[in-house]
Order: structure tokens, then C-alpha cells, then sequence
């Protein structure tokens, strides 16, 4: 310890960043990681062990630990707020925040974070506390990536479901340095999709959208290619895609105590290392090329923007080009 004492601050919270910032990741606890006992025992492992070392690297590294905010259950986001309520300073730290089980405390939490710069929410399956939550996300203007799930049990027909597409559709105008979509399931001409998709083509910094390949012809990624700003759309046969990889800087300890904004000089060094780890995930989850004799990719050839925003952001095997649409092109398809 006391050699790491002599470390230069900025030094040592670039090396607990890669140990204490969360995966963005709504994947459940493993079953061999316990929950901490009922007699409040603290957790030695994992993310929180740095924040036990020293004050100096608690101090450190406390604004690193609540920059990625996983939220699997009721009792975590109620844990959260309290925590929030009883320390205002830690939401100045919190950049991403994981909703992979909405419930009625996360819409007081996203009134808590007024930097907020990435949404990953799970679509609700019951109406508890739709409401308040639709309410909230249709406050948040500094999103800069959304990630939307659907488990495997909801059903966009369902009235949970499209209030919450609707109030994302309402949040998407309303952000506009909004660069990123992920959605789990492919776009398509269902009712509940429609809002999603006109504010997706009317997004003005939207370069990238993520989606699982359609099986069948929609014309709903037509209209989303006709947003000008829009650079690649990626398709991939993955649900669970990695929620954005951009770069996305944690604030240091001392502009969390102060307020302030992050330096330009300290925050691109820790974007560039974000960005970097982000760049590793993504080959790792990213899709595997895809086949050009797909009904999908077959139909989406005579659309000549569509086609190239597909060629920019989607791996396909070797076969499949794009023509220009001209009188008679679709009846090939």
C-alpha cells in the first residue's frame, strides 16, 4: 500500500476503472455468485473488494462503481435510491443505467439522474407502475444510446409494452445527441411500432440502429433509413446485443465532490479506454456473417440507401450486393 500511495491519482483510478465499473450487461447473477447473507455480511469479491482497500481508493473508486447501474429486482432499486437520497453526489458518476426488471422506484431514480447517457430497459410485461415509469423517460434529454428488450413472454400487443414504446418514441425526439439504437427484436409494421420507428427516422444524430435480422420484409427500416444522419444499420440473428458500445466517461472522485463537468484532458483518456473495452465486446457478442438468400435481404436489395447502410454496419457473406431500383428490379426479389 504504500508504494500505491506514491501513484499518481489519476494513475491509480485508470487502473481500478477496468476492476469496479459494471459490464453493461442485464444478464442475471451466475448461480455460484450469492447474494450477501442475511446477517449483512459484506461482499469481499468482486466489483466492491477495491472500495474496501484503503479511504483513498473507496474515495477513488466509489464514482467508478455507481457509473454502470444494473438493476435486476425491486429490492436493488430500492437500495439504490436510498443510497442516492442518503449521498446526492453519486449521481453526478452515474452514466449507464440497466432496468432489466422495471419497477415503480426506478421511475424515481431516473428523475435522479439528470446525466444520464444510457438507457437499457427491459419492456414491462404488467402494468405496475407503468405510469410513473412511462412518465419518467419521457423526461430524459441527455441519452446519447437506448437499448430496448422484450423477454420472451411479452408481447408488443400487450398495453405495458406500448405505453412504454411510446414514451422511448416520446424520449428519442426529446434527445438530441441520441446516436445510438439497440432494440432486441426486429422492427416491423406492428401498431405498437410505429411511434418507435417515425421518431427513429426523424432522430437527428441517429448513425447506428441495431436489430436482430427480420425474417420476412418490412418496410419499417425503409422509413428508418431515411433519416440522412443514419450511417449503418446492423442486423444480426443475436438478441441479446451488447448495449451501445460507445465511449462514455466516468467523472474522476473529485468532480463528483465538486459538481463540475470533466476535464477534456481526463475524460478523453478515459473514453478512449471505454471505447477500447467496448470495441473488445462487441467482437465477441457480434453476430456471425449472415446468409445474402435471406427472404429479408433478398426483398431489401432494389432499396438503394437501405442497402447501403446495411453494407456498412452488417457482415454478410460473400454474394450479396445491392442494385438500383429501377422500373421492374423488384420482381426479382
Amino acid at each position: 500500500m504504500t508504494a500505491l500511495a506514491l501513484f499518481p491519482e489519476e494513475l491509480l483510478e485508470r487502473i481500478l476503472l477496468d476492476a469496479v465499473v459494471a459490464p453493461a450487461s442485464p444478464h442475471p447473477r451466475a448461480p455460484w455468485h450469492s447474494h450477501p447473507d442475511s446477517r449483512g455480511k459484506l461482499q469481499t469479491r468482486g466489483r466492491t473488494a477495491p472500495l474496501l482497500v484503503s479511504r483513498a481508493f473507496h474515495r477513488i473508486a466509489l464514482p467508478l462503481f455507481y457509473h454502470t447501474l444494473v438493476l435486476h429486482s425491486p429490492r436493488q432499486s430500492a437500495a439504490l435510491l436510498d443510497a442516492l437520497r442518503d449521498q446526492p453526489d453519486l449521481v453526478r458518476g452515474v452514466r449507464t443505467l440497466v432496468l432489466s426488471n422495471p419497477c415503480a422506484a426506478d421511475a424515481e431514480v431516473l428523475r435522479m439522474l439528470p446525466k444520464l447517457l444510457v438507457l437499457d430497459v427491459m419492456l414491462p410485461s404488467s402494468d405496475d407502475a407503468t405510469d410513473s415509469l412511462t412518465d419518467a423517460i419521457r423526461d430524459l434529454s441527455t441519452l446519447q444510446a437506448l437499448s430496448v428488450r422484450k423477454g420472451a413472454g411479452t408481447y408488443l400487443s400487450q398495453p405495458a409494452p406500448r405505453a412504454m414504446l411510446d414514451a422511448l418514441a416520446d424520449a428519442v425526439g426529446d434527445c438530441p445527441h441520441l446516436h445510438t439504437a439497440t432494440l432486441s427484436f426486429p422492427l416491423s409494421a406492428d401498431p405498437a411500432l410505429c411511434s418507435l420507428t417515425a421518431a427513429l427516422a426523424a432522430a437527428p444524430a441517429l448513425h447506428t440502429l441495431r436489430t436482430p435480422l427480420p425474417t420476412f420484409w418490412t418496410s419499417a427500416y425503409v422509413e428508418v433509413a431515411t433519416n440522412a444522419a443514419l450511417e449503418r444499420v446492423c442486423l444480426g440473428g443475436e438478441a441479446e446485443l451488447p448495449p451501445s458500445p460507445s465511449a462514455y466517461s466516468a467523472p474522476s472522485a473529485l468532480e463528483c465532490a465538486k459538481g463540475a463537468a470533466a476535464p477534456a484532458s481526463a475524460s478523453e483518456r478515459r473514453a478512449a479506454s471505454f471505447s477500447h473495452h467496448s470495441a473488445s465486446a462487441a467482437s465477441w457478442y457480434g453476430p456471425r456473417p449472415l446468409l445474402p438468400t435471406s427472404l429479408f435481404l433478398s426483398a431489401a436489395r432494389p432499396h438503394t440507401r437501405l442497402t447501403e447502410l446495411i453494407k456498412a454496419g452488417t457482415d454478410i457473406a460473400v454474394g450479396w450486393r445491392g442494385r438500383a431500383a429501377t422500373v421492374g428490379a423488384g420482381m426479382g426479389c
